[in-house]
């Protein structure tokens, strides 16, 4: 560990009190998707062997800014902590605080930009790769913002892709986020492209759906990025409806913060990630959907890969 990750010293007594502070290029330098999805998914499964937590986000609302918070235990690692940020006129910042539950002298406090886009990114792929099983696919990814960068790209080291497009509401958007990856990605104009695709990522800030379940396949999985507050959705009601399976990372949180997931009737086919990750051969995967807000359980999952490649934790 180098010294410029030693912030803050204090002594009491016997003990040295440390906090060690990582930027968003320590994150750039030292955690990879595929490293990070495989560690997600390893947290869901505890989780659902009761072993690890995480509490909903809880947003406290300013006059200009919203304060939120994301806490977790992270038991198989031996770590607790919480995602945490505030957004506003005036900008935003993200951090994840780790502690060692076995050491809480030790602090670690994460410039959280670049992990929040990696594992994202690395939830989606994971979750997509228990499903789709087959190795080459279509793509569409709806959206052309900093989120879709990270979709495309760990969708691309979990598969071979025959045909990608993106598509924007601004179709120079659409066009520039092409170049960014040597136009492998076809940009459009219309969703079309959705019927014959095996694989949709949707990462938009849409108030009012994209898209319905008229316009999909026989065959299809969704990952939806997009809005984390009631009153907005990317995919029709009846694309949930009719899907045969809705994964949802807390319910409770769905609740608050999905519309997609809260106005579903009938809830059937709504299934716990953590349930699904540690049976995935016992739901129907022909037709499914993933609602991804975020749980401080993927941030913990990520800075514990962080930190482990480091070398800042032993275990």
């Amino acid at each position: 560990m180098e010294n410029k990750h030693k912030v803050l010293i204090t002594t009491n007594t016997d003990i040295i009190n440390m906090i060690t502070y990582l930027n968003d290029s320590d994150v750039k330098n030292n955690l990879s998707i595929r490293e990070c999805a495989t560690e997600i998914r390893d947290a869901f499964i505890s989780c659902g062997k009761d072993e690890s937590f995480s509490s909903p986000r809880d947003r406290i609302y300013g006059n200009d800014f919203v304060f939120s918070t994301m806490p977790a235990l992270y038991g198989k690692r031996g770590i607790a902590g919480l995602k945490t940020y505030m957004a506003g006129k005036n900008g935003y910042r993200f951090f994840v605080l780790i502690f060692e539950t076995e050491h809480p002298e030790k602090l670690f406090a994460i410039d959280a930009n670049v992990l929040g886009q990696i594992r994202t990114g690395a939830i989606a792929a994971i979750v997509t790769s228990e499903i789709v099983k087959k190795r080459s696919i279509n793509y569409t990814i709806i959206g052309s913002g900093f989120q879709a960068e990270s979709q495309f790209e760990a969708i691309s080291q979990f598969y071979n892709i025959d045909n990608a497009y993106v598509y924007s509401r601004n179709f120079d958007h659409a066009r520039t986020f092409a170049g960014k990856f040597g136009n492998s990605i076809t940009p459009v104009k219309n969703l079309e492209c959705l019927s014959e695709s095996d694989v949709i990522s949707s990462a938009t800030d849409a108030v009012k759906p994209i898209f319905n379940y008229s316009m999909l396949g026989s065959n299809y999985h969704i990952n939806l990025i997009g809005s984390n507050v009631l009153g907005s959705r990317e995919a029709d009601m009846d694309v949930m409806e009719n899907s045969d399976t809705v994964l949802e990372e807390n319910s409770e949180q769905s609740g608050m913060e999905s519309s997609e997931i809260a106005e579903i009737q009938n809830r059937h086919n709504v299934v716990k990630l953590s349930q699904f990750l540690m049976h995935p051969d016992k739901y129907p995967g022909h037709k499914t959907v993933f609602k991804c807000l975020g749980i401080g359980l993927e941030d913990l999952a990520a800075g514990y890969i962080l930190l482990r490649n480091m070398n800042l934790l032993k275990f």
